[in-house]
């Protein structure tokens, strides 16, 4: 599998789908590995060339308790579009990545042709944080276990009842979770890249087509941060997903990638 080397950092990524269909990059959120994306790469590949990345830490790329920038990541993402030969390419981005994918737009214009900003925020003042239920969820005890952590905190973050409405799916989480869970450093350092940032006296100069897209029920990055990441970008479409939290690459994959494909291929 191919990886590409920028600023000393080895980055793994992956293609699916013909070449000749247009491009999307896409980027994950915070502490998830590619398998994060369940079904929904393979969807969009029926239309789209499709490129998936770890980001720095993640997934089978390389690994290094050192700081940096949510710049050096935005490096990332070119040098890999630069490995695929992609010169422009629609860029989507899930939470903590659909705030590398506002910096890319917005540093690089020229290589980004569409961007889709998934269950994501602005970061700056009048975002809105996560909810009660949310944050009692990301508190860990010592007699948790790992089982129970990842379990407490999956069932927070997806809308009400999805464990029950789709035991596969979940299922399918809780193995990707526990199979290769991220090392504590390479989570803190995601964090530490994004201290500081925000993209809200920005928004106006995002020139590219811009779809937003979040779970209606999204606990963690709330809808109010959707809305105002539309009403910010100029001509941005907003969607909400009914039934769908903050993990819709797998509550509700299919309903995401005929959002996307609408999008890009009306």
């Amino acid at each position: 599998m191919p990886t590409t080397n920028t600023s000393d950092w080895d980055i793994y990524y992956e293609t699916r789908g013909s070449p000749s269909n247009p491009p999307i990059v896409m980027i994950l959120g915070l502490s998830h590995r590619l398998p994060h994306w369940g079904r929904l790469p393979a969807l969009l590949a029926e239309r789209l060339f499709v490129v998936t990345l770890d980001c720095r830490g993640m997934g089978q790329s390389e690994r290094r308790d050192e700081p940096y920038s949510i710049h050096d990541e935005v490096r990332d993402v070119i040098a890999v579009m630069d490995a695929e030969g992609l010169g422009r390419a629609a860029v989507y981005g899930r939470s903590r990545g659909g705030m590398l994918a506002q910096e890319l737009a917005l540093s690089h214009p020229e290589r980004v042709s569409a961007l889709i900003l998934c269950g994501t925020t602005h970061r700056g003042p009048g975002s809105v944080g996560s909810t009660r239920a949310v944050n009692e969820a990301m508190r860990i005890t010592a007699e948790m276990t790992r089982e129970q952590i990842f379990e407490t905190q999956n069932v927070a973050m997806a809308a009400p009842a999805w464990k029950e409405r789709d035991p596969d799916a979940f299922a399918y989480l809780m193995r990707v979770d526990l199979e290769a869970p991220p090392r504590r450093f390479a989570v803190v350092r995601q964090q530490g890249a994004i201290d500081g940032w925000t993209s809200l006296d920005r928004l106006g100069q995002v020139a590219c087509p811009t779809l937003v897209l979040c779970g209606e029920g999204d606990g963690m990055v709330p809808p109010e941060n959707s809305r105002q990441l539309a009403a910010g970008i100029p001509g941005a479409r907003i969607q909400l997903i009914p039934q769908c939290g903050h993990l819709p690459m797998l509550e509700k994959p299919d309903e995401v990638a005929r959002a996307v494909v609408d999008f890009l291929l009306p």
